[in-house]
């Protein structure tokens, strides 16, 4: 597969198959994303992946912080505020989104469930993990987790499997270290759910836009 083809095909999954993954593709996409650049090379990632038991149980413990109304307590802060541009582009994605899977702006119960879907990760079968030393510089080494968590979704790709970013995977992060068996020394930084895409459900074939390339290039 052409990397043009990877990068156009791919797009965040909001409804799996609950078929299990073969874990020699989970390696394989580890392998090819391992190569992602760093800030000098200090290739900061530490990756568990949570398949089987593992991903049913973070699925129904952290559902059910969720239905208790918690409230995030991330070990990376997650933004609250946007400037007005990037507010719009935020907004209009769940307007379009919750358009496409039939969730009215009055659906209380409906929204409810579509957050507690993330929290059950859309029903993937597994949710690749990453964690970095709480010693670490944030700034830098979320900026490399970016660049080795999106490799990975184009590997994905490359395996006819399909992913998103779930911010919800960490919310939590307390409950994922208990689960994953994780020292209290490392930050959990973001989840990527990893799976089969439903051939047919609109949460599945729904794609965000993207600006134009003259609205966010210009040469100097």
């Amino acid at each position: 597969m052409e990397l043009n083809d990877a990068v156009h095909e791919r797009r965040s999954i909001r409804a799996f198959l609950p078929e299990q993954v073969d874990r020699d593709k989970l390696v394989r996409m580890v392998e090819v994303a391992r190569w992602a650049p760093s800030w000098g090379n200090t290739q900061p990632w530490e990756i568990v992946i949570a398949d089987g038991e593992k991903a049913a149980e973070l699925t129904r413990r952290l559902v059910e912080e969720g239905k208790k109304g918690a409230f995030p307590r991330t070990d990376i802060e997650i933004p609250l505020v946007f400037p007005d541009t990037h507010k719009k582009r935020y907004m209009e994605l769940g307007r379009d989104l919750l358009t496409c899977i039939g969730i009215a702006r009055d659906d209380k119960d409906g929204r409810l469930q579509h957050y507690l879907n993330m929290y059950g990760f859309f029903g993937a079968p597994a949710v690749v993990y990453f964690f970095i030393d709480r010693e670490l510089s944030v700034p830098y080494a979320c900026l490399d987790i970016g660049s080795i968590g999106t490799t990975l979704c184009y590997a994905a790709v490359q395996e006819g499997l399909g992913t998103i970013y779930l911010a919800a995977s960490m919310h939590f992060p307390d409950i994922v270290r208990e689960v994953l068996d994780v020292p209290e020394e490392k930050k959990l930084v973001i989840g990527i759910a990893v799976g089969v895409p439903h051939p047919d459900e609109p949460a599945s074939l729904f794609r965000s836009t993207r600006e134009p390339v003259e609205r966010i290039l210009r040469f100097a």
